[in-house]
């Protein structure tokens, strides 16, 4: 996907109250900017230990690792955690752990473990189930913020912490560094000798 289109997929596909109203400019930078915001000593604020397993392992089969970086060399974790510690609301953060819970759910109806004990393929299968409806949701008469949805807001957040994190901008999107301002007419100070002369 070329940088271009995925700036307008992000902007048009946020469905995340703290990020309605931001150009597609602006939202590449707020996620560029996560990133490089340190992290507290305290480690993962929003996530419990087995929800951060999950969010990893979701996220890793959602964008793994190939011949470029996968969610997890991205930091999408620590993405997602900030995300919903200091920009979800506390109904979107309870949406989003509710959903977790749901997956290992699922997980435990079709093979008896937790989405996290299960095999790489089942993880697969029971994701792409969920996206199978998610897209049955969004295709419906009258949907209704099919965005809200638990899934879409993990699918989303991978994709937005993966793309605007400097593995995937550097090793997979080439757009790293980043362009940055040139003033090619900047106003030259007029009047001023050089130092000794006159």
């Amino acid at each position: 996907m070329e940088r271009r289109e995925l700036v307008r997929w992000l902007a048009a596909t946020a469905g995340i109250s703290c990020l309605e109203g931001l150009s597609a400019n602006e939202l590449l930078a707020f996620g560029e900017e996560l990133h490089l915001t340190p992290t507290t000593g305290q480690g993962l604020r929003a996530l419990t230990p087995h929800a951060q397993r999950t969010v990893i392992a979701a996220a890793e089969r959602i964008i793994p690792a190939t011949d470029t970086p996968g969610a997890t060399d991205a930091g999408v974790v620590t993405f997602i955690d900030k995300m919903l510690a200091d920009r979800y609301t506390p109904e979107e953060r309870r949406r989003f752990l509710a959903g977790l819970e749901e997956l290992d759910g699922r997980c435990r109806s079709l093979r008896g473990k937790t989405f996290v004990d299960c095999t790489e393929a089942d993880q697969v299968a029971v994701l792409a189930a969920l996206d199978d409806e998610l897209t049955a949701i969004r295709r419906a008469p009258g949907a209704t913020s099919p965005n809200d949805h638990w899934f879409a807001m993990l699918k989303y957040l991978t994709a937005f912490g993966y793309c605007t994190s400097e593995p995937a901008m550097r090793r997979t999107l080439g757009s790293w560094p980043r362009p940055t301002r040139y003033d090619g007419c900047a106003p030259v100070a007029i009047g001023r000798t050089p130092q000794g002369r006159s």
